[in-house]
């Protein structure tokens, strides 16, 4: 090969002017960096809050307490606990301490003949004491000693003649027995008969107590001329 060859092959190749390839440099690990940046953060966080928390501190120490004249440190007597109990319970629930009152009037009776006595207004007091007009029918008859019938107008037809005040007297004791409650003296009660053992209970509306009443049972009967002539006519 001539040496205008070899230079033309040369010239197509660069095989003179061949450059030499750099190296590249190992790149650092960025993630030392951030490890780095985020440990000069965390003092400067921790200088922050220490900083905050002297501050804090120097406000508390330069304010004055200020004592309250009305605060008595929990020095309460018993008697000054119960009362605000007492007033705080008035104020929230009324209706503990306002007891509704229930006036029964007394008795309205008129002759019928010499021999019956009409009851006019039995019904309505039924209803003002909220008992069963059956279970005073039954207490009265027992207590009379004597028979009876309600009428159409819910009015009470007694066999025999009795004054006003007399009906009165067993109506209180009607009252205390199967109407007024025991422990809180409320009117505001509930007669209910338990099928099981067939006994009255008294249920306050009021405290919640319950009771039992008596089983209606014949009192007194003062004995009458038919009577005693009829017990003379017997032994006869």
């Amino acid at each position: 090969m001539s040496d205008e060859e070899e230079a033309d092959v040369a010239a197509m190749l660069d095989l003179s002017k061949k450059k030499k390839k750099k190296k590249k440099k190992p790149e650092k690990d960025s993630s030392d960096k951030d490890g780095a940046a985020a440990g000069s953060d965390g003092k400067a966080t921790e200088e922050d809050l220490s900083a905050q928390e002297a501050l804090l501190v120097e406000q508390d120490q330069a304010q004055d307490t200020v004592e309250d004249n009305f605060d008595r440190k929990a020095d309460y007597t018993y008697d000054e606990l119960l009362d605000r109990v007492v007033d705080l319970l008035t104020v929230n629930n009324p209706a503990l301490v306002q007891k509704t009152k229930r006036n029964i009037k007394p008795p309205q009776l008129t002759l019928l003949s010499s021999k019956k006595t009409l009851w006019i207004n039995f019904q309505e007091i039924c209803s003002m004491m909220q008992r069963s007009p059956d279970h005073v029918y039954q207490f009265f008859m027992a207590e009379l000693g004597t028979e009876g019938s309600i009428d159409g107008n819910q009015r009470l037809i007694i066999r025999g003649k009795y004054v006003p005040k007399y009906i009165e007297s067993l109506l209180r004791k009607y009252v205390v027995e199967y109407v007024t409650c025991e422990m809180c003296r409320s009117p505001n009660t509930d007669l209910k008969k338990d099928p099981g053992s067939r006994l009255y209970f008294l249920q306050c509306n009021d405290c919640g107590s319950s009771r039992s009443v008596a089983v209606i049972r014949s009192g007194y009967h003062a004995t009458s001329r038919a009577d005693r002539r009829a017990a003379r006519n017997a032994k006869g």
